[in-house]
């Protein structure tokens, strides 16, 4: 475990680990089992490790982890709990020798601990502080203390507190510490071209932090330099296509950019020219365009949610026989006449496939007659012939 790698080159015996997950961890003795412990003490715990060496009152404790549970005596309940923990700290092996223990003050409760204690939240911030003052004077030891840091950030802070309003502001503050520190590292590698070990944090923080856009573009950017193109296309369709199932919602411009990129670079991405592919311009409404590789992963879910449903899934063909200026203002028009949760492909040359999730065969048929109708309405110059499809077709 991780632990265990920074107790090689930590001379800190007692250590507690907060980012990713929690845990206690004591030189030669390994993890402290918390399986089976009463939960409200270690709850205080946390909530006192939270606000390390500063007061707290008994009213704002019992305020905040406590707002719904109701005692005839509040303050006795609080001391009865505070006695317990401090009988573990005092008297466990694990914490004993290191100077912890819940000091009562001034009317407040905070948690102590000798200074040689290990606490990842420290060290993380520390390094991190080093780095910002190293990066402009000497670019290697900066770089060090941020792979130092990011060693330490292994995901959410008290992740097993998700939904604890008091968590969030320090959650927050170290997830934004933590993307920056990425992007700062991957600014020192690529002034010496190193697109190996921007690809290694990228990926690696991905893992961590799977929504985040511009890590997913970084590290995108850097296999194509690196010149990975089938892997960053590859990543490129399954970030997209991720989007899409999850949230309804469609690449930004500087996944655009990137699509462009791909494009130039050689990329089979579709039959069509980026500034094509997606629109820019469009307003949140309209339905979803996307290229097939995407398309076939979004149909292929829809039919496994088919089988649950029984809803036959149908795939609308359009092939659009004139001139390519025709095409293109027909595709953004049937793009804009959709719905949002709908998705559309350039297929071949002159194909369009439309999918119309939870629709009827006759519901189809309609609304197509109506796009149609309403692009014949704007266009004197038209041949559209539409084909109802319960399977896409073979040539993918």
């Amino acid at each position: 475990m991780l632990a265990e790698k920074i107790a090689e080159h930590n001379e800190c015996n007692l250590q507690f680990y907060t980012l990713g997950r929690f845990e206690i961890y004591l030189k030669n003795r390994g993890y402290y089992n918390l399986t089976g412990r009463s939960t409200k003490l270690w709850y205080l715990f946390k909530y006192l490790l939270l606000n390390k060496r500063k007061g707290i009152p008994p009213e704002t404790i019992l305020e905040t982890l406590y707002p719904y549970e109701e005692y005839e005596n509040p303050k006795n309940t609080l001391q009865n709990i505070v006695y317990r923990l401090r009988k573990v700290l005092n008297q466990e092996e694990f914490f004993r020798d290191f100077g912890c223990n819940i000091v009562y003050n001034n009317g407040c409760y905070s948690l102590s601990f000798n200074d040689d204690v290990f606490l990842d939240t420290d060290y993380f911030e520390e390094y991190i502080h080093k780095a910002e003052s190293l990066k402009n004077i000497n670019p290697d030891e900066a770089t060090e203390c941020y792979e130092n840091a990011l060693k330490l950030y292994c995901g959410d802070y008290f992740p097993e507190l998700i939904y604890e309003d008091w968590v969030i502001p320090k959650r927050n503050y170290y997830r934004r510490l933590y993307i920056q520190a990425v992007m700062e590292l991957v600014k020192l590698y690529r002034k010496n071209m190193d697109y190996d070990n921007i690809i290694r944090i990228c990926e690696q923080a991905i893992q961590i932090e799977p929504y985040e856009e511009e890590l997913h573009i970084c590290f995108m950017e850097n296999l194509i330099d690196k010149g990975r193109i089938t892997e960053a296309q590859n990543h490129y369709e399954s970030y997209t296509s991720m989007l899409y199932k999850q949230f309804g919602i469609k690449p930004t411009a500087e996944l655009q950019q990137v699509y462009k990129m791909l494009k130039s670079s050689g990329a089979e991405l579709n039959d069509v020219d980026a500034e094509e592919t997606y629109y820019a311009d469009e307003d949140s409404a309209g339905a979803f365009y996307c290229d097939r590789n995407t398309f076939n992963s979004i149909y292929v879910l829809e039919k496994r949610r088919s089988e649950r449903t029984g809803h036959i899934v149908f795939v609308v063909s359009l092939t659009v026989n004139e001139n390519h200026c025709i095409f293109g203002e027909f595709r953004k028009s049937l793009v804009k006449s959709l719905r949002r949760g709908d998705v559309v492909t350039t297929w071949s040359g002159n194909v369009i496939l439309v999918l119309l999730p939870r629709m009827e065969y006759k519901q189809i048929i309609a609304i197509m007659d109506r796009i149609i109708r309403q692009f014949g309405n704007e266009s004197n110059n038209y041949d559209i012939k539409v084909k109802i499809l319960t399977n896409l077709p073979a040539d993918i």
